[in-house]
Order: structure tokens, then C-alpha cells, then sequence
């Protein structure tokens, strides 16, 4: 037994204990607790060493304070020791009891078992005297109707007369129940039984497609009831395809038969039209009637005589009879007998509108309509109009540049030269009544793209052709710079007609579901062809500039060097006008600006002349550096020598005007006049690349020479 501790002593000491804790001690108390938790959380302790102290101290109370509950609760603690003895004795009297009882359960468990399987055997037993029940009573009904049908076909739908139609749908209603009841007996029936079933079926149909056709004849006298009784019988039976089939064999195939064929294809006034007309003319011959009770109203619903019987025969035949109109080896006559056949087609659809959506989509699907539209061979179609309109096209790219390539005379809205009118007139045939078809749209398109494609790869070989230095294989008929020329503006002229084709292209296009996307890769395309056209005058440009560059020549400029050899020990004046080189390097300028402003325009002339200009201009200043070094170092060499010499004579000779000071006059001369020449090109200083370095550098060494002096 523990020793009492006093109450007393313990709360004291755990509540002084805990007033000087570092940590709070209710964190022990959570279900979450975790020691990595708290040891992180009382990282801040003054150290480790005295949060170790406080949990001792915490931990000797916590001893305290269970001693206190035993002490409290200890007379519990030896009262339970001693209520528990006997306990194993009792709990095995009562279990004896319970291992009895549960085996009890379990055999009526058995018994339930046994009970629900005899009860279900019982059950399907039943089930199936009252099926063997319902086929006798089915079996005693078929008797019953073969009996009762076939007197009421010998009676009264036998011999030639035509069947009345009260009798046709009393033998319709009976031959229903037949069927009905034959279904429920059949392995009770022999075969006798079931070929005479058969027999009674097949009378009971002869007999309804005679009166189905004797009602056609008294519709045309316009007489419909009988036709809407004798249809109203199909959809009795069920039959609906009977009475379709029925009338495409007794009805559309004879009169087809007569017009379809290639004998009758060849003697048609009117082709292929011709035919089309007759075969649509036997809708309103023949099928008006039968059009009005079913595909114009709800009233006899089930019947498609449209599709099932006159299209299916025609299609059929049209396969077998005519088939050289699916040739595609002409394609002007492939073109004309596919238009004439898709209107023929499309008068079917509209026929079919009337009847809803569903009619028309299933016309669409139906498997002789997907045989005939594949029997059309687009692609071999397509094939031949690429090679014409192709072939045409590429006729005119090659040879590279030809005598006649750039046309003397064009027409006021067609191109100077003939790659771009054979291009235009390509793309024109794409979409030309006579070619065009909406089926292969995406076909003709990418021959579209693929025509401006192959132009633009002839505008780069004509641009490669001009900058060649072999003079043999460029024609006479015209000079490298009137190509590019006509090249810039025969491209400029194609980029501004893309959007008309783009126009050309939505109008002829089919329409889709998602017109948005349609137009926005329409837009796509187009921007990309444009961009190539655009890259293409770049290059034209960069190509003038270089030709330019070089009809300005850089020997012109190298004349510049030749100043100090005309003026040294010359003699000559005073310069006053300014070198031939100076016109010689503005007269391509010049006529460039002249001839071409006109046809190229004024900015591009000047984004050109610009860049011409600069380019000269900086040569022009490197040139001039070095005669102006020259001349100073020149300068330099003669003032050592007079040095030597008496001083009256170096005096004398400094004032007079050398022959190094003509040279900076002559140059001061022709800079200024090549500053005013290109003022006159509409070009401001700071537009030319070093013009202002260079006026400035003649000036200076003038300035220079006069503060030495």
C-alpha cells in the first residue's frame, strides 16, 4: 500500500511548479501533440539545459498527483481483485445455454432453405404449365385464323377481280393475329403447318399488291381512297417497304427503263439535261398522289417512296446503264454533266425539304447516294485542270527571260510583264464558271496559293538574273533596271489585288458550320502571301539600289584622287566650277527620278534615292579624306624644304595661292555643288549618311589653311 500524500503539499507544490515552467503544460493535453512541435515552439527557451530542469519538475508532479488518485480511489482498486473471482465459472453456465440455441437458428435456417428451393421449383413449374397453357391457346388461334383466312381467300381475294378493301383489311387484321400467335407456338407447329402460313402470308400480299396498284391507276382519275386504305393496310402489316418496293418494281422501273440507258443518252436533243428533266418528270406524273398521303402530311407516316423507290432505281440504274457519264477524262464535259447532275440531285433535296430535315439527311445517307457521289472521280477531275491551268502557267516562266517576257503594250488593268498575266489568268481559271467546283474548294484553293508561290520563286530568279554579270543570258529587248522596274510594280500591283481574290475566293467557297474560323484562316493565308509579295519588293528595291550604286560608279569617285596631279605644277585658275565626276555621279540620279517617279511612286523613289545617296556620299567622303591628308602632308613636306631656303622667299611664297589651296577650292566647289544637286532631289543635309561631315570637312581645312596663313 502507497503512503497517503497530503492534498495539501501537492497542490501547492504543482501550482508553484508550474508558475515557474518555461513551457505551457497544457500542450501535453492536445490530441496532436507532437515532441518535434514543442521543441520547436520552445526554441526560445533561455537553454536547453533549464527546459530540461522544467520537465522533470513537471514530471515529479505529475507522479505526485497520480499517488493522490490512487489514494484516494484504493479501496475501488481491492474491491475489483475480489469481484472478480468465480467469474469464469458463471460465464460457462451461461454459455452452454447459448451454443444451444444458436444451433437451433442455424437448423431452421436449413430448413428455410430447403423450403425456398421447393417453393421455386414449384414456381417455375407453373410458370411453365401457363406458358405450355398460352401456346396451346395460341396453337388453338392459329388453327383458328389459317381456317378463317383462307376461306376469306377463297371467298373473297381470289379470281380476277380486283380484292374490295374491307376484305383486304380483314385479312390483314387476321393475318397480324397469325403472326402473332405463330410466334408464341412455332416449335409446336411442323413444318406443313409453317410452309402453310407462309402460303396464306404471300396470298394475302399478291392479292394487296394488285389492289395497290389498281389504287394507283384510280388516283391518277383522281380517286384516292382507295390509295390511302391500301396504304393505311401496309402500315398495318408493317409493310411499308412491300408497298415501296412493290411500286419501284411495278411502277418506277418500267418507265425508267425506257429513258435510262446510253442509247437514250446519245439520241437526247438536250444530253444529259435531257434525261434528268424526263426522269424528275415522273414525280409529277406518278407520285403526286402518293407524295400528298405521305411525305406532305403526317397522316400515313412510314413511307419514303422518294428515296426507297424512285431514287434507288434511277441511282441504280444510272450505275449500270450510263455510266460513261462519270468519265472524267474531258473535263469541260465532266463539268457540265457533274453541274447538271447536282441540280438534278438538288431538285431531290428540295422535293424532300418540305418533309423536314430528318428526310433530307437521310437522303443524304442513304448508301446508293454515297455510291453515286463517290462514282464521280473529283480528284482525277481536279488532276486535269491542274495540269492545264498549270502547265499553261509554267509555259510562261519558262525560259527564264524571254524576248517577249515584258510586254511593249499592256492593257490599262494588266500587267507589264507576262509571268504576272499568266499568273492572274491562272488564278482567275480557278474559280471560273466552266471549272470551279465547290466539292474540291480546298484543292483549287491551294493551287491558288501555290500559283503565287511559284511567281514570287520567278521574281527572285529574274532579281538573280539582273544582278548576273553574263550579259548573254539577259535578253536585248530591254535594259536590267526597266525589269526591276516593271518587277516592282507588276508585284506592288498583284499585292493590292490579293484582297479582290480573297473576295473572289469567300464568294465561291461552300458554306461551313464555323464560318468564324473559316474566315479567320482565310485572313491568315492571305496576310501570308502578302508578306511574301512584300519581302519580294524589298529585294526589288535592294536591287536598284546596288544597280544605281553601280551606274554611279565608284570610279567617278575615285576621280577625286586625280584633283592633286591637275593642279600641281599646272599652273592652272582658280577653280570656279565644279569636276566633271560630279555630274557624272548625279546623272543616273537624275534619269532615275525622272523616268521612273511616275511608276514606282514618289516615296519609294526617294526611300531608293536615299539610300543611293548615302552610300556614294560615304565613299565620296572617304575619297576626300585621303586627298585632304594628302594635300596636308604634302603641304607639309614643301614648308620643310622652304625652310631651309631664305626666309624672304618662304614669306613671299606663303601669301601667293598654291596649287594645294586650288585643290581644297575645287573640293569645297564640287561638295557644295553635290549638296546642292541633292537639295534639289528634295534631300535635306541630315538625310544623307556623312553629307554633313564632309561639307564640314572642306570647310575646315579651308579655315585651317587661311588661320596657318
Amino acid at each position: 500500500m502507497l503512503e497517503p500524500v497530503r492534498k495539501s503539499s501537492v497542490s501547492g507544490g504543482s501550482t508553484s511548479t508550474a508558475e515557474k515552467l518555461c513551457f505551457d503544460k497544457n500542450e501535453f493535453m492536445k490530441e496532436n501533440f507532437s515532441v518535434d512541435e514543442f521543441l520547436h515552439k520552445n526554441r526560445n527557451a533561455p537553454s536547453l539545459e533549464q527546459l530540461r530542469d522544467n520537465l522533470g519538475l513537471y514530471l515529479k508532479g505529475l507522479r505526485a498527483a497520480m499517488i493522490d488518485l490512487i489514494n484516494e480511489d484504493y479501496a475501488d482498486f481491492v474491491n475489483l481483485s475480489a469481484n472478480l473471482v468465480g467469474l469464469d465459472q458463471s460465464i460457462e453456465t451461461i454459455q452452454r445455454p447459448l451454443e444451444q440455441f444458436r444451433n437451433d437458428i442455424e437448423g431452421m435456417h436449413s430448413l428455410i432453405d430447403e423450403n425456398v428451393l421447393e417453393l421455386q421449383a414449384q414456381l417455375e413449374e407453373k410458370r411453365q404449365l401457363r406458358e405450355f397453357q398460352h401456346n396451346l391457346q395460341s396453337l388453338k388461334k392459329v388453327y383458328e385464323i389459317i381456317g378463317k383466312l383462307q376461306q376469306l381467300i377463297d371467298q373473297k381475294l381470289s379470281g380476277d377481280q380486283h380484292a374490295k378493301a374491307v376484305d383486304l383489311e380483314r385479312a390483314a387484321l387476321d393475318l397480324i393475329q397469325l403472326k402473332f400467335h405463330e410466334k408464341h407456338c412455332a416449335k409446336h407447329l411442323d413444318i406443313e403447318q409453317q410452309q402453310q402460313i407462309k402460303q396464306l402470308e404471300n396470298q394475302v400480299h399478291r392479292q394487296l399488291r394488285r389492289f395497290y396498284n389498281y389504287a394507283l391507276e384510280q388516283a391518277r382519275n383522281s380517286v384516292t381512297e382507295h390509295l390511302e386504305r391500301c396504304l393505311r393496310i401496309y402500315i398495318t402489316l408493317d409493310a411499308c417497304s412491300a408497298a415501296e418496293q412493290a411500286f419501284r418494281e411495278d411502277v418506277v422501273a418500267p418507265y425508267m427503263d425506257g429513258i435510262i440507258g446510253e442509247q437514250q443518252l446519245q439520241n437526247s436533243p438536250q444530253g444529259l439535261a435531257g434525261i434528268y428533266n424526263k426522269i424528275l418528270n415522273f414525280i409529277s406524273l406518278h407520285m403526286t398522289d402518293l407524295l400528298r398521303l405521305t411525305l406532305y402530311s403526317d397522316k400515313l407516316p412510314g413511307f419514303n417512296f422518294v428515296v426507297n423507290s424512285y431514287w434507288a432505281d434511277v441511282e441504280s440504274r444510272l450505275e449500270l446503264h450510263m455510266n460513261s457519264i462519270f468519265a472524267p477524262g474531258n473535263s469541260e464535259v465532266f463539268y457540265i454533266k457533274y453541274k447538271c447532275t447536282r441540280d438534278f440531285l438538288g431538285k431531290i433535296e428540295e422535293l424532300l425539304t418540305s418533309s423536314g430535315e430528318q428526310a433530307v439527311a437521310s437522303y443524304r445517307q442513304h448508301k446508293q447516294t454515297k455510291s453515286f457521289e463517290a462514282r464521280w472521280n473529283l480528284p482525277v477531275y481536279f488532276q486535269i485542270c491542274f495540269q492545264d491551268i498549270a502547265g499553261s502557267f509554267e509555259a510562261q516562266l519558262e525560259p527564264l527571260l524571254k524576248e517577249d517576257t515584258l510586254m511593249a503594250k499592256a492593257a490599262e488593268d494588266a500587267y507589264h510583264l507576262a509571268p504576272f498575266n499568266a499568273a492572274k489568268n491562272a488564278l482567275l481559271r480557278c474559280w471560273a464558271e466552266g471549272v470551279y467546283l465547290p466539292e474540291v474548294f480546298a484543292k483549287f484553293y491551294k493551287l491558288n496559293v501555290q500559283i503565287i508561290l511559284r511567281l514570287s520563286r520567278w521574281i527572285t530568279d529574274a532579281i538573280s538574273a539582273s544582278q548576273a554579270n553574263n550579259s548573254n543570258s539577259f535578253p536585248k529587248a530591254y535594259t536590267r533596271q526597266k525589269l526591276l522596274i516593271t518587277l516592282h510594280v507588276d508585284t506592288r500591283k498583284l499585292e493590292a489585288y490579293l484582297p479582290t481574290l480573297q473576295q473572289l475566293v469567300m464568294q465561291a467557297a461552300p458554306k461551313t458550320s464555323n464560318m468564324q474560323l473559316f474566315n479567320d484562316v482565310m485572313k491568315n493565308s492571305m496576310a501570308a502571301l502578302a508578306d511574301n509579295l512584300s519581302n519580294q519588293l524589298l529585294n526589288i528595291q535592294q536591287t536598284l539600289k546596288e544597280l544605281l550604286i553601280s551606274e554611279c560608279g565608284m570610279d567617278n569617285v575615285r576621280q577625286v584622287n586625280d584633283l592633286p596631279r591637275l593642279y600641281r605644277k599646272t599652273n592652272r585658275e582658280v577653280p570656279t566650277r565644279c569636276s566633271s565626276y560630279v555630274d557624272q555621279m548625279l546623272k543616273p540620279l537624275k534619269t532615275f527620278a525622272a523616268q521612273h517617279e511616275a511608276q514606282l511612286g514618289s516615296l519609294v523613289v526617294q526611300q531608293i534615292l536615299s539610300d543611293v545617296c548615302s552610300n556614294i556620299t560615304t565613299a565620296y567622303y572617304n575619297v576626300v579624306s585621303d586627298v585632304l591628308t594628302s594635300v596636308q602632308k604634302t603641304e607639309e613636306s614643301l614648308r620643310r624644304l622652304r625652310n631651309l631656303k631664305s626666309g624672304a622667299t618662304t614669306a613671299q611664297s606663303s601669301t601667293a595661292m598654291t596649287d594645294d589651296d586650288k585643290i581644297r577650292l575645287q573640293l569645297r566647289v564640287d561638295v557644295a555643288n553635290w549638296q546642292l544637286e541633292l537639295s534639289k532631289l528634295n534631300f535635306e543635309p541630315s538625310q544623307i549618311e556623312k553629307l554633313l561631315e564632309l561639307c564640314n570637312m572642306v570647310e575646315d581645312s579651308i579655315k585651317s589653311k587661311e588661320s596657318n596663313a
